[in-house]
């Protein structure tokens, strides 16, 4: 259960952004780990296959050994794509909030489901109640990409970073780490309501152990192989 509930957040915090992308009218391509979009009709431009023609050949080859006039048709092309297909920084930072907007939203969701059912799962806990668990703790990402993050940051002294939080900071024009860390309390609040005043005490100690082993057996085998089997992705 722990293992399919990690896909199942990973993918739906994917369409999270694609639902974005797809409602400001770009194109989207989801994969099993990330999410790409494009302004409409971009990967069909003429101007867009010329360039990746142009550019085939030469992939593995450092791009100051590239022939001279190479880079000057592709500087001349990306000047004339850019023209065609302008960046809009809004529409980037709205996407970027798409996926850990879903995230969270699924986990209030549970929460909802679990407050007005709190009579009932005082009582018993029913497979709604259990399902609610589970997407309520959805949010639980925060506290892994915050960790993982971290360690990185520590151990390789890396500064710049990808993850959707640290670019949405980053874009509102504060620290890197402000976004994060207040999506890390979030989530710590969340998990300690759900993990000590929801789950029956007989279960919780464990709930908890197959949570952390079935997380992160979901994480390994889902990025490790079985995403890309799906997503016909190399291997």
């Amino acid at each position: 259960m722990f293992i399919l509930f990690t896909i199942i957040g990973t993918l739906s915090h994917e369409l999270g952004h694609a639902a974005v992308a797809n409602f400001l009218g770009y194109d989207t391509k989801v994969s099993y780990s990330s999410m790409s979009w494009n302004h409409s009709g971009f990967d069909n431009d003429e101007d867009v296959k010329k360039m990746q023609r142009l550019t085939k050949g030469y992939l593995n080859i450092d791009y100051d050994e590239w022939p001279v006039e190479l880079k000057l048709n592709l500087e001349r092309l990306g000047k004339k794509v850019i023209k065609k297909y302008p960046y809009n920084k809004s529409h980037d930072l709205l996407i970027t909030i798409g996926g850990p907007a879903q995230t969270i939203f699924t986990s209030f969701i549970g929460l909802v489901i679990l407050y007005f059912r709190r009579k009932e799962w005082k009582i018993d806990f029913k497979i709604t109640d259990w399902l609610a668990v589970f997407m309520s703790l959805f949010i639980l990402r925060e506290i892994f990409n915050f960790i993982s993050t971290s360690f990185s940051s520590l151990i390789h002294s890396k500064t710049n970073f990808n993850g959707d939080e640290y670019r949405i900071s980053v874009m509102l024009g504060y620290n890197e780490w402000l976004i994060p860390f207040l999506t890390l309390l979030l989530s710590l609040t969340i998990s300690y309501y759900v993990f000590f005043k929801i789950i029956p005490i007989k279960y919780r100690f464990t709930f908890i152990v197959s949570g952390l082993i079935g997380g992160v057996s979901g994480f390994a085998i889902w990025f490790g192989f079985l995403g890309k089997v799906i997503f016909n992705s190399q291997l």
